[in-house]
């Protein structure tokens, strides 16, 4: 052995211990931290921002409802004649594609809004489990083991991945989703709005009294506002449809498109630091 060697080998040495015993601090840190999971501040406004995607989905959801059942109730109405045979028709069953797309829009504000729901209910909890996977990775990392080294990498870069990358990722969408779609949102429901201004559910309006003359009149009247309600859905079907589903599409793009993309970035990044540290 040259001197040199000899002199490289205590620095090696005090340099693996150094390691040891920082991959064991970071796995004591990773394990308190999976302890008060519930106090994370990066995982309560990941929570906040997935709350928030819920909170607007639910009003949206609750219109999109709200236009279905006077849609629905409009094409129950029945028009009878007896000028040359007798029966009844429902003319305003041309409302019913409107209606059918609506739902299907409905049910699917309704999945979103669950799974934003799911989100941040689970986001504590997954970031204990990430947590809980950093620190066993460090622990079998410290343990300075050939055999260990690819099960303690991938569990720690699972864990942080879970742990950190992905509330992080929320975070960031929470900080530049609004600028980015405001435009857009603004856009949409000022369409929507003015629509469904119009939907004020025309069974809600007070019964006249009277005997048979009122009730007839009264009849006719909500006729007529289903008639009414009917000429302005189908003229601006599609421009309300359009409206609903670029609303719809907002929601995906806050709740999964972004922060997969910031994660993807992140997730990347990290690796290309760690491979040209090796």
């Amino acid at each position: 052995m040259t001197r040199r060697t000899r002199e490289a080998a205590p620095t090696a040495e005090a340099g693996g211990a150094f390691r040891r015993l920082a991959l064991a601090l970071l796995a004591g840190l990773a394990l308190i931290a999976a302890a008060y999971y519930d106090s994370n501040p990066l995982t309560r406004r990941a929570e906040g921002y997935a709350r928030s995607v819920a909170v607007a989905s639910a009003g949206v959801y609750v219109t999109l409802r709200t236009l279905n059942a006077v849609l629905s109730a409009a094409q129950e109405i029945e028009v009878g004649g007896s000028m040359v045979v007798s029966g009844s028709a429902q003319p305003l069953k041309l409302l019913e594609p409107i209606d059918d797309t609506v739902e299907r829009v409905a049910g699917g504000v309704f999945a979103l809004m669950v799974t934003t729901g799911v989100l941040s209910v689970a986001m504590a909890p997954v970031g204990a489990v990430g947590f809980g996977l950093l620190a066993l990775g460090c622990g079998l990392a410290a343990l300075g083991r050939g055999a260990l080294r690819g099960p303690a990498r991938r569990l720690g870069w699972y864990g942080g991945a879970l742990a950190v990358m992905l509330p992080l990722a929320f975070v960031l969408s929470g900080l530049i989703a609004d600028p980015m779609t405001q435009a857009a949102w603004d856009r949409n429901m000022a369409v929507i709005e003015d629509i469904t201004a119009q939907v004020d559910d025309p069974a809600s309006g007070a019964v006249e009294a009277g005997g048979l003359g009122a009730g007839l009149r009264s009849a006719l009247g909500e006729i007529e506002r289903y008639q009414e309600l009917a000429r302005n859905l189908y003229t601006r079907a599609d421009e309300m449809v359009g409206s609903f589903v670029a609303i719809l599409a907002i929601f995906v793009f806050k709740l999964f498109v972004l922060p997969l993309l910031i994660l993807g970035a992140c997730w990347g990044t990290l690796r290309s630091v760690a491979r040209s540290d090796t």
